[in-house]
C-alpha cells in the first residue's frame, strides 16, 4: 500500500513537461484536505524534508506548499532556510526572496488573525 510520500514522489517524478512547481503544490494542498490526519501530517513532514533536499523542483514545490500549510511554526524557522537555499540554488534566489515576502504576510496573518477573525477591526503597526 502506497503512503502519501509515494503519491508526492509520483506526482513530481511523473509530471508532464513544463508543469510548474506551484501547480504540483496546489494538488498536494488539495489532497491534504481529503486524506486522513496521519497522512496529512506525513505530507507536511515530507514537504519539510524537501525544503532541504538537493532537488530544486522539490524545494520549489515545498516552498509553494509552505505558503498555505505552514510547514514551520514560525516565520523565523522558515526564514532560516532561505540563505542556504539561495547558496545551493542561486538561480532561485529571486523566487526565494518573493516566497519569503509572501510567507511573511501569511505568517503575520496567522499570528494576528484575519480581517474576519478580528471582526473587521483594522490593525495598525506600532
Amino acid at each position: 500500500m502506497a503512503g502519501i510520500e509515494d503519491v508526492m514522489d509520483f506526482l513530481v517524478d511523473h509530471r508532464a513537461a513544463n508543469v510548474p512547481p506551484g501547480y504540483v503544490a496546489e494538488q498536494l494542498e488539495s489532497m491534504a484536505w481529503i486524506v486522513d490526519i496521519a497522512s496529512g501530517v506525513r505530507l507536511r513532514e515530507v514537504a519539510r524534508q524537501w525544503m532541504t533536499c538537493g532537488d530544486p523542483f522539490r524545494v520549489a514545490v515545498a516552498a509553494a506548499l509552505s505558503e498555505g500549510t505552514y510547514l514551520y511554526d514560525t516565520f523565523e524557522e522558515l526564514a532560516e532556510l532561505a540563505a542556504p537555499l539561495k547558496e545551493r540554488f542561486p538561480s532561485m534566489a529571486a523566487d526565494l526572496d518573493a516566497w519569503l515576502a509572501r510567507a511573511r504576510e501569511s505568517y503575520e496573518r496567522r499570528a494576528n488573525g484575519t480581517w474576519w477573525e478580528t471582526g473587521g477591526a483594522v490593525r495598525t503597526a506600532g
